[in-house]
């Protein structure tokens, strides 16, 4: 196929690389805040509009936060393979930055495994990789995530040294974490302080609230939760919120206000519960129950044990589906052998007003529309939210093309062919394939009137 250099409105460049830009950073953020599925579906998003876009390292963050939502839902020997790929990438073209990211990414999927150790020891390579690019939103995820480390080997330590009578919660070598756990907290805000991250700094007050109740200092994580909550002002993030609540609950308790903690425990679990962070949602419960509990109050008590594993129930079911989903999709060793044939040039949002779509794909209304007409639809497309395989297969039903010889064109099976059009339609918000159709014609007709097609 050769080349088109195609003569779109530069603006739609610049608008598709912003779309890409905010859905991977929402992939992030949905990884932070324990979402892989909603993860994966935008960092495919993003990795479809930069492959379009020919930005070979937004490719590259795309498919390690697919291989990052892959591995937290239990398919790590296919995460840390993918990650394994990248890395060579990065190694061969003396990427720095993408290099810290790998190792960044290899310790979110051990921390899956379990393997607390090894996952602290690959966050120092990525933070020592980072040190060196200086970017302060990679080197305080780096530092927040080593902080939430520390603190869970705290619990972990202190409680075997409690099973085997040899000291009791809180004894030094269990503080000796907590510091060290609340220095790397302090090192993550300083660095977030330096860009405009306002709900990460808010996260990384709310483990600082945490941290400081665990050394018994209330009135220092009184002053910590505050910070937070005015971070969180007017920002409309139902889990990070509930997460929140949960903190203030936690200093409600401490200073033996029951009632109030009962209060703000119920609304956590209604905020997580509205935004499907099931496992959230079980810690509230469970909070609440030995809330009531404390409150003499046996029958809540139970009822919310009851809802907490309840939550966990739903929450296995929930991973257990994407899994299901997660299974079939195929793009990251698509991606892997193209990035494996170019080099990585440093990126240069002057230059999206040069760069256009690298070919353009055969069917789409071959016998009419020209390449400008095709890029602009696909432009659009990408836009409206719809993948590159989700484009190629719209183009392909536009054409008349059936089901099954959609699947064989592919090499994709007819159920996940299915699932693909029933995201299209999903998506395009019409009614099977003559409403897909008749979207994509429009797009046309909308450029042909002089009409924006959008």
């Amino acid at each position: 196929m050769t080349a088109v250099r195609s003569s779109v409105d530069p603006a739609q460049y610049v608008d598709a690389r912003s779309t890409a830009r905010q859905n991977l950073h929402g992939a992030q953020a949905a990884l932070e805040e324990g979402r892989p599925g909603e993860a994966l579906e935008l960092a495919e998003k993003a990795v479809a509009t930069f492959s379009w876009l020919d930005d070979t390292e937004g490719v590259a963050e795309g498919v390690l936060a697919q291989a990052v939502a892959v591995g937290k839902r239990g398919l790590w020997p296919a995460a840390l393979d993918t990650i394994d790929k990248v890395q060579q990438i990065a190694t061969a073209n003396r990427h720095v930055s993408l290099e810290a990211r790998c190792s960044y990414s290899r310790a979110l999927v051990e921390l899956r495994l379990d393997s607390s150790e090894r996952s602290f020891n690959s966050m120092s390579r990525a933070l020592g990789l980072a040190e060196l690019t200086g970017e302060p939103e990679l080197i305080g995820a780096i530092l927040f995530q080593q902080a939430q480390v520390m603190r869970t080997q705290y619990h972990e330590h202190c409680m075997q040294r409690v099973a085997s009578a040899r000291c009791s919660p809180g004894g030094e070598p269990c503080t000796l974490k907590l510091r060290r756990a609340e220095r790397l907290s302090n090192n993550a805000r300083d660095r977030w302080k330096q860009v405009d991250a306002p709900v990460r700094l808010a996260r990384v007050n709310i483990l600082l609230t945490h941290i400081r109740l665990d050394l018994g200092e209330p009135d220092r994580a009184q002053r910590t939760y505050h910070r937070a909550e005015r971070l969180l002002t007017g920002v409309d993030r139902p889990s990070v919120l509930a997460e929140l609540r949960m903190a203030q609950a936690r200093l409600s308790g401490v200073r033996g206000r029951v009632a109030e903690q009962i209060g703000q425990l119920t609304e956590a679990a209604e905020l997580a519960r509205g935004c499907l962070a099931r496992e959230l949602a079980a810690q509230a419960h469970g909070a609440l129950s030995h809330a009531h509990e404390t409150a003499g109050e046996l029958a809540d008590a139970l009822l919310h044990s009851r809802l907490q594993l309840e939550h966990y129930r739903l929450w296995q079911l929930q991973e257990g589906r994407d899994l299901l989903r997660m299974r079939d999709h195929d793009a990251s060793a698509r991606l892997l052998e193209q990035l494996a044939s170019r080099r990585f040039e440093p990126r240069r949002e002057d230059a999206v007003t040069r760069v256009g779509p690298r070919r353009t794909e055969p069917g789409a209304l071959r016998e009419t529309a020209t390449a400008e007409q095709i890029n602009t639809r696909i432009a659009h497309a990408l836009r409206a939210g719809l993948t590159r395989r989700g484009i190629e297969i719209l183009q392909l039903v536009v054409d008349g093309v059936g089901t099954g010889a959609i699947a064989e064109d592919l090499g994709l099976s007819p159920k996940t062919v299915q699932n693909h059009l029933q995201r299209i339609y999903r998506t395009l918000e019409v009614r099977g394939r003559t409403g897909a159709v008749l979207w994509w014609i429009n797009l046309g007709e909308a450029q042909d009137d002089g009409q924006p097609a959008d």
